[in-house]
């Protein structure tokens, strides 16, 4: 008979082993895009709960309950949200996701160079989610350890991500692919990869080293002097300068980690939905790379407190300062493209469009927090909160949005329903600018007080009416918020099939395969690049865009020559 052992194993089996330890790039991509999806919709409705407590806090909320009476548990929900809006949805959707689906479909390579190192970070990053949840629920001493940790893992994560795309980008391009024919959304991922192993490393390390404190008694981050042994309740009394200074390595810089691939991602989708080249495309390689070298020279901008020389404020203001000057290059060349093109409105450009209102709007917002003063006329945080939310948290969102109505029929070979996505867009712009904007006016309320005839009760009162008003726009945008997932789910299991490889006429790698791509990407043979990612067929009279992958007709004069 024959051996047991020896037989198939079951179809499903295999389906899903092969599911679950798949290296293949797209395949991790798609992982990080659907954890992106879930986390996004956790915090959203974390962010509805806050909302709900602070406009009724006698209500009784599923996950608050007993909130009054806990302070430490409303600030275990926030830092929760954080957690979740920050590392699994602004790092990894636009970086992690979108990057590893089609950084090598982009420059001509078949896979990831580390394909293992892809699999690894993404089960490391869903392990730190499992993690970020179960240090909610747990008690509070061993909660922060758990989130510690978590955030421990998440860089790890983020570290061997990085390694993985510096490592692709210079040394898996196909022949052709130079460097200034890479498009935008590869110098955007490239710059980002660097700057993230820079930072992540930091904040690793320092994570380790808080672990440690944390479980072994050791004294990095403690003050030996006050340190209690006798009871482990109080078993550590922190210094917290080393650790704040190690933390802002990465926290300053990680802001515009979210925000390079959103910068890569709108140029490059502004031009192609304008059918024009990027304006001055040279200059915006060299201000996302000013943003990523500014962003982590400025650590310590936040470090007012932390021991260090009096007048270095003042070089970390200046670097800071200095970032305007990149942000602002974007923003002209963004809108020199736009300058007198024929511009298609469909679902993608409308949220690139979005992107570039909610990034200027966020940065005029920028300017008065550069006040010394702010904070002395301000009633609480909520200036910052929608300064934070509104340049950083809900544009970047804009921008993936914008990408995943562009790339959707690449990666699933289906289209999202165009009049469903306009809905959701003009349903979420008017709804973000409804929520975010009065808190910027919130924040001032202050003022009122030296306006004549205006009591400190009616400035309450207006606080209250303006948090009503905050918290049923939220509840509305996140209502909103099921139309496109209504879109999305529909879509990939019934949507409209895409017959045609490249239905956006776009010049790059990813629209010469099938759509989906398949395993190889692009084969066995060589793959060439004859051209840079936005050259037109004619530029004076502004004809379509020609593919990188499309050869050159051949010179009359040359083939004369021959003869």
């Amino acid at each position: 008979m024959d051996d047991p052992r020896n037989a198939p194993a079951p179809i499903f089996a295999k389906r899903w082993t092969t599911r679950l330890f798949d290296s293949n790039h797209k395949a991790n991509g798609l992982r990080y895009l659907w954890l992106a999806l879930l986390s996004v919709f956790l915090g959203m409705a974390m962010s509805l709960l806050m909302r709900m407590h602070l406009v009724w806090p006698e209500m009784q909320i599923p996950l608050l309950s007993g909130m009054e009476n806990s302070p430490e548990r409303y600030a275990a929900l926030t830092t929760l949200h954080g957690s979740l809006m920050v590392f699994f949805v602004l790092i990894a959707a636009p970086q992690l996701g979108f990057g590893n689906y089609f950084l090598p479909l982009q420059i001509g390579a078949r896979d990831m160079a580390f394909p293992k190192l892809t699999l690894l970070s993404l089960w490391a990053s869903g392990i730190a989610l499992i993690g970020f949840m179960a240090a909610f629920f747990a008690a509070r001493d061993a909660g922060i350890t758990i989130w510690v940790a978590s955030a421990g893992i998440c860089c790890l994560a983020g570290l061997l991500g990085a390694l993985n795309f510096i490592v692709t980008t210079v040394d898996m391009r196909a022949g052709g692919m130079s460097l200034p024919r890479l498009p935008l959304t590869v110098w955007a991922w490239f710059v980002n990869a660097i700057l993230s192993f820079l930072v992540f490393s930091i904040l690793l390390a320092a994570c380790v080293l808080l672990l440690s404190d944390r479980i072994w008694h050791s004294q990095f981050f403690v003050m030996p002097e006050f340190a209690r042994f006798d009871s482990p309740a109080t078993a550590h009394v922190s210094e917290p300068l080393g650790w704040q200074r190690l933390f802002w390595f990465f926290a300053q810089a990680e802001v515009y980690i979210a925000m390079l691939p959103c910068f890569g991602t709108t140029a490059h989708l502004l031009s192609t939905f304008s059918r024009k080249p990027v304006w001055m495309e040279r200059g915006v390689v060299l201000a996302l790379c000013a943003v990523g070298s500014f962003g982590f020279c400025v650590w310590g901008q936040h470090a007012f407190i932390s021991g260090l020389n009096p007048y270095s404020p003042l070089v970390f203001s200046t670097l800071a300062a200095s970032l305007g000057l990149p942000a602002s290059f974007l923003l002209m060349s963004w809108l020199g493209t736009l300058w007198n093109a024929r511009i298609q409105l469909n679902t993608a450009m409308l949220f690139a469009l979005g992107f570039v209102s909610l990034f200027v709007s966020g940065g005029i917002s920028g300017i008065f927090l550069a006040r010394h003063d702010l904070e002395s006329v301000a009633v609480n945080d909520d200036f910052i909160t929608g300064h934070f939310h509104l340049v950083m948290g809900v544009a970047a969102t804009f921008a993936i949005l914008g990408a995943l109505f562009f790339w959707f029929p690449k990666m699933f070979g289906r289209r999202l329903n165009e009049t469903l996505g306009k809905v959701h867009f003009w349903l979420t712009f008017a709804g973000v600018y409804a929520i975010f904007m009065p808190m910027h006016w919130l924040g001032l309320i202050a003022h009122s007080r030296t306006t004549p005839g205006m009591t400190l009760s009616a400035v309450s009162a207006a606080g209250i009416s303006m948090r009503t008003f905050i918290t049923m726009a939220t509840l509305l945008t996140v209502a909103a918020q099921g139309i496109f997932l209504a879109n999305f789910l529909l879509s990939v299991f019934s949507g409209e099939r895409t017959r045609e490889r490249n239905p956006w006429n776009s010049t790059t790698l990813e629209w010469s395969v099938d759509s989906p791509p398949p395993v190889d990407n692009f084969g066995t043979g060589p793959v060439a690049v004859y051209r840079g990612a936005y050259e037109l067929a004619n530029r004076e009279t502004a004809k379509e865009f020609l593919p990188q992958f499309v050869a050159p007709p051949p010179d009359p004069k040359s083939q004369q020559a021959r003869k």
